[in-house]
């Protein structure tokens, strides 16, 4: 699950019940979920920064939880350019399920606009340590594969 800390936890919660129990009637069962923030060691970032993408790509399947700061958080840009980049474009738009739960509904325009340069980590030296991956990419390839 992909999704911004910074936006509204009680909207964001009631979104990620809806998807659960749309789940729940569809296959018969709750689904599963890997959680950044629980199952990477917040103590040692960036040893899960160095797995996250085996992490990610491991999933069947990635929900965005798409909240007002979405587009502005570096973390979850990080997570969409791991799906975008570890294979075909058509593989990883099928992968990816978008959900919003507020008021501005337009995902792709905002995705279709975003900027690297304008996306932040709550932790400075967390978004030094991504800055310096992104680099080895090189922003237009990174932005390319988040605008895709």
């Amino acid at each position: 699950m992909s999704h911004s800390c910074h936006d509204d936890a009680a909207a964001k919660f009631k979104k990620l019940e809806e998807v659960a129990e749309s789940f729940l009637v569809k296959h018969g069962r709750y689904p599963t979920f890997w959680l950044d923030k629980a199952c990477i060691d917040q103590n040692s970032i960036s040893d899960g920064l160095k797995v996250l993408p085996v992490n990610v790509m491991a999933c069947s399947k990635v929900l965005v939880l798409f909240g007002e700061t979405y587009a502005t958080r570096l973390w979850c840009a990080w997570e969409l350019f791991t799906v975008f980049s570890f294979q075909r474009q058509r593989q990883a738009v099928e992968r990816v399920r978008v959900w919003t739960f507020w008021a501005e509904t337009d995902v792709l325009t905002k995705l279709a606009f975003f900027d690297v340069a304008n996306a932040r980590c709550y932790d400075p030296n967390e978004e030094a340590r991504l800055r310096e991956v992104i680099m080895a990419v090189g922003t237009n390839g990174f932005n390319q594969k988040i605008r895709a």
